[in-house]
C-alpha cells in the first residue's frame, strides 16, 4: 500500500473517531439532562399534594409568562415562536409519554439529526431539569408560606416572597442564559432548509415507531421559528424581560 493511502486512510479513521467521540459526548448530555429532569418529576409526582402544587406553580408562571409576552404571542411574526416556548418549552402537561418517547430514541435522534440540532435539544433538556429543580424548591416555600395543606394558593405578593426564599439568583440567571442560548440556536436551524426535509423524512419512521408525539415536537420548534424574519430580536427581548422580571422579583 503506498504512503500517501495509508495516509488517507489513517485521516479518514481519525475523522471517524472523532465523529464517534462527539456522537458519545452529545448522548451522554442528552441523557444525562434527561435522567434529571425525570426524576425531579417523579419525585414531586409520587406524592399527591405535591403533585398538585407543582402543576399550581406551573400553571401560575405560565399564566405570569402569557401576561409579560402578551404582545409577543398576539404579534403575528412572533406568536408562533412566543408560543412554542411558552407551552412546549415550559408544559404544564402530563411529560410522561415524552419522556418514554425520549428515553426510546436517543440514540436514533444521536445518529440521524445534526450536532447543532442536538445541543439544541440537549440545551433545552438542560432548561427543563433546571426547571423542574427550581419548581420544586418554589412549591416547598409556598407551601410553607401557607401553613396548611388546603389546595395550594399562590398570587403575586407570595410568589414574590418564595422567589426570594428560594433564591439561587446564578441557577435562574443560568435559566435565562439557557432561553437565549436556545432559542439563537433554533433561529439558526430554522434557516438550514434540509433540516426541514430531514424532519419531513422521519415523520412517518416516527409515528411508526410511537414517537410521533416527539417528532410533533421537533417539527412545531422549527415551524415556529421558520416563520419569523427577525428571531434575534424576538429572542433579546424574551430574555431581557425575564431578567427584568427577576430582577423585581428579588428585589
Amino acid at each position: 500500500m503506498s504512503t500517501a493511502r495509508l495516509r488517507r486512510r489513517t485521516t479518514k479513521a481519525a475523522r471517524y473517531a472523532v465523529q464517534m467521540a462527539k456522537a458519545g459526548s452529545l448522548e451522554s448530555e442528552l441523557r444525562k439532562n434527561f435522567t434529571a429532569a425525570r426524576a425531579h418529576r417523579n419525585v414531586a409526582n409520587a406524592v399527591p399534594l405535591t403533585s398538585a402544587d407543582r402543576m399550581a406553580v406551573r400553571a401560575f408562571q405560565q399564566a405570569r409568562l402569557a401576561h409579560t409576552h402578551a404582545d409577543l404571542l398576539e404579534s403575528t411574526q412572533f406568536g408562533p415562536a412566543a408560543q412554542f416556548f411558552l407551552t412546549e418549552l415550559y408544559s404544564t402537561e402530563d411529560l410522561t409519554q415524552r419522556d418514554a418517547d425520549i428515553e426510546r430514541v436517543i440514540k436514533i435522534l444521536v445518529r440521524f439529526l445534526p450536532d447543532k440540532a442536538l445541543a439544541t435539544l440537549a440545551a433545552a433538556l438542560e432548561m427543563d431539569a433546571l426547571s423542574e429543580h427550581l419548581d420544586g424548591e418554589m412549591v416547598t416555600a409556598l407551601r410553607a408560606i401557607q401553613g396548611n395543606k388546603e389546595p395550594l394558593k399562590i398570587d403575586a405578593n407570595r410568589y414574590k416572597r418564595a422567589y426570594k426564599t428560594v433564591g439561587h439568583a446564578d441557577q435562574r440567571l443560568q435559566q435565562i442564559e439557557l432561553t437565549r442560548s436556545i432559542g439563537g440556536a433554533l433561529d439558526q436551524l430554522a434557516r438550514k432548509p434540509m433540516l426541514r426535509v430531514l424532519l419531513r423524512m422521519m415523520r412517518t419512521p416516527a409515528v411508526a415507531g410511537g414517537v410521533g408525539g416527539l417528532h410533533e415536537f421537533l417539527e412545531r420548534g422549527y415551524a415556529a421559528f421558520a416563520h419569523m424574519k427577525d428571531g434575534q430580536a424576538f429572542i433579546s427581548s424574551i430574555a431581557n424581560r425575564e431578567r427584568q422580571e427577576h430582577d423585581r422579583l428579588m428585589g
